[in-house]
């Protein structure tokens, strides 16, 4: 989950399921479980002590001090048609490059990141968190103060109402992982989750983490239509109008309930925020450059080694930079559809993955902005190096005699096969696709389950990923293979690849450091065969789910690793993906009228999280009011 995974598109976004995504199919029990712990405390943590003791004043990645006021403005690529965030379908304001989160801004939840911590979150609505030692259960207090924006309180039936409908009218994220949860309204102030799913590390964190939304306000409103009448809110902002497609502008609410709340100091600064919407990322770029909008998170890694040269950059009026954070990255992968016979063929998967040239791509395609993926979670302590650990082998054990030879005692191959010696990488590839029972006829490798030359339809969300897929194409050429992917609109290829209708896709990912539930989403072979789900890939492969299901019962940092190392270990041994490229980073660049505290949030799930940490200081100006040297 993926960031999965951090507002977002239903597919294009799973990225976020990189630095967002959790949850786990989890279903409900009927009574109050007898070992609630009786220890109320602040915040919540999954595995992690947390950094912050109750009483605190601020999160320790914000300038406390920093001065409200001022506009800040953001452009966004692509459209909307509703204001209504509870239901689905229904085309929301959403940003793909997460330099932007609506339901960040206008709603509160249950509990707060703090940015600076991979799994730790605190009471934001909620005063306090009582967590079954089991992780079966978790009963929020909540605070007496909050308060929505037409001064009624925040309800536990409130909270009882939003999860309701998430569950049965959501996206379909929150239909899947909030599937079997059950929630029971104690009073006014307090709320219980029930999962009778023991261990589920992330549970407290996934129900902790909802915006929340007033029940009185849509009590006489359809929730299941889109409407761009302006909703009630409760959050740091409210909306005060909004254009279809066009422009949204929020306020900053003055009496804000937790304009002092210690996980809000420092943060929500900007009187002002002004979001405006355009066709496509050249228009955008040139706007930005142009000064009609002021911040931009840069997606391409062409356009940030080329586009923003000017007048405006030379003389430091446009600034940017590249921040790399504490996390294993977002990577594009290319999954293959294993539910096709062709692709359950670990050996066609191989060859395929042994024709892409990372090198050659990062050099020629990416300026060098990109980092090949040897280990789906980076350079981090939980990729696997060397031969696996006595305690990778138990977790194994029962898969032993179905995994690949050398699992346990050579390093796994890269994620990313191709590249070094290109012949041998081709030579090794046919004769793979021969083994499988491809033969090549007048050139073409023939398709044994049709008898007919071999074609992939790969399908596609973001259309600048044509000039990647071209020499991909062009090197499936070289195995008698054509690669097809047509332009389609969106909409219709989302859902296509709800529907399963596509031999390969991409794929956004981000793993975290704490990872287990959305790599369940994506790699379980429990969802393999479940309409709708986010398992593209349709693995069905008995040791990951082990390595999976471990990550999630994991209750120490050692657990963590040694159940991450062997998912690690068997998807790159088994090549269940083809990765394209890895980035750990995010290139923000921005008009220089801002000021920022001397660290960011390290652990940041998205750019909003940055951003939201920003002030205003005035236009012209060279240093921020209250930044170090």
């Amino acid at each position: 989950m993926v960031r999965l995974l951090r507002s977002r598109n239903l597919i294009g976004t799973l990225a976020v399921i990189a630095s967002m995504v959790v949850g786990l199919l989890i279903s409900a029990t009927s009574a109050m479980p007898d070992d609630l712990s009786a220890s109320a405390r602040h915040g919540h943590s999954s595995i992690h002590p947390l950094r912050y003791a109750r009483g605190f004043q601020n999160f320790a990645n914000v300038e406390p001090n920093a001065p409200k006021g001022g506009t800040i403005r953001f452009g966004v690529v692509g459209t909307f048609d509703s204001l209504n965030t509870l239901r689905f379908p229904g085309n929301v304001p959403r940003d793909r490059t997460g330099a932007i989160s609506l339901g960040h801004l206008v709603y509160d939840s249950l509990l707060a990141p703090s940015g600076d911590e991979p799994s730790a979150a605190y009471g934001l609505l909620a005063e306090t968190v009582e967590a079954a030692p089991d992780l079966t259960s978790v009963r929020f207090g909540l605070r007496n103060d909050a308060r929505w924006h037409d001064g009624r309180p925040v309800t536990a039936a409130d909270v009882a109402f939003t999860f309701r409908t998430l569950r049965e009218q959501g996206a379909i994220y929150y239909r899947r992982v909030l599937r079997d949860v059950e929630v029971e309204v104690e009073d006014s102030r307090t709320v219980v989750f029930r999962t009778p799913v023991a261990g589920d590390r992330d549970f407290v964190r996934i129900v902790g983490s909802l915006p929340i939304h007033p029940e009185h306000y849509w009590r006489t409103r359809a929730v299941t239509e889109t409407s761009l009448d302006i909703p009630l809110t409760g959050g740091p902002y409210e909306i005060v109008s909004a254009e279809a497609g066009r422009s949204i502008v929020l306020r900053r609410v003055p009496d804000y309930w937790a304009v002092d709340h210690p996980a809000n100091v420092g943060r929500f600064n900007f009187d002002q925020i002004r979001i405006e919407f355009y066709r496509d990322d050249s228009i955008a770029l040139e706007a930005f450059r142009a000064g009609y909008f002021d911040v931009r998170v840069e997606s391409s890694a062409v356009r940030w080694a080329t586009g923003y040269a000017g007048p405006a950059l030379s003389d430091g009026r446009i600034r940017r930079r590249v921040d790399t954070l504490d996390r294993p990255g977002e990577m594009l992968l290319l999954v293959f559809n294993q539910r096709r016979a062709l692709f359950s063929d670990i050996r066609v998967r191989r060859a395929i993955a042994l024709t892409y040239d990372f090198e050659w791509s990062n050099k020629t395609l990416f300026h060098g902005e990109y980092q090949r993926v040897d280990s789906y979670f980076g350079d981090t302590a939980l990729a696997a190096t060397g031969p696996s650990e006595p305690d990778e082998r138990a977790l194994l054990a029962s898969s032993a005699s179905s995994l690949p030879a050398g699992l346990f005692d050579a390093e796994a191959p890269s994620a990313t096969l191709g590249g070094g010696d290109r012949r041998a990488a081709l030579v090794e590839a046919h004769r793979l696709l021969d083994e499988a029972g491809l033969k090549v006829v007048d050139g073409r490798r023939i398709d044994p389950a049709t008898g007919k030359p071999l074609t992939i339809r790969l399908l596609y969300l973001n259309p600048e990923l044509v000039r990647v897929l071209g020499p991909v194409a062009r090197n499936l050429e070289q195995l008698g293979i054509e690669l097809s992917y047509p332009s389609l609109e969106p909409t219709a290829a989302q859902k296509m690849m709800l529907d399963r209708d596509f031999d390969m896709t991409t794929l956004n990912w981000s793993p975290t450091l704490v990872p287990g539930s959305a790599e369940r989403l994506l790699w379980h072979g429990s969802l393999a065969r479940i309409e709708g789900t986010y398992a593209l890939a349709g693995v069905e492969d008995a040791a990951l789910d082990a390595t999976i299901d471990a990550m999630i019962a994991a209750g120490d940092e050692a657990s963590l690793r040694t159940a991450a190392r062997s998912f690690d270990r068997v998807m790159r041994w088994r090549n269940h993906a083809l990765p394209l490229w890895r980035s750990n980073s995010i290139r923000l660049a921005w008009w220089d009228k801002f000021g920022q505290p001397p660290q960011g949030p390290r652990h940041a799930g998205a750019a909003a999280e940055i951003f939201d940490r920003w002030w205003w200081r005035g236009e012209g100006l060279t240093t921020g009011v209250l930044m170090k040297p």
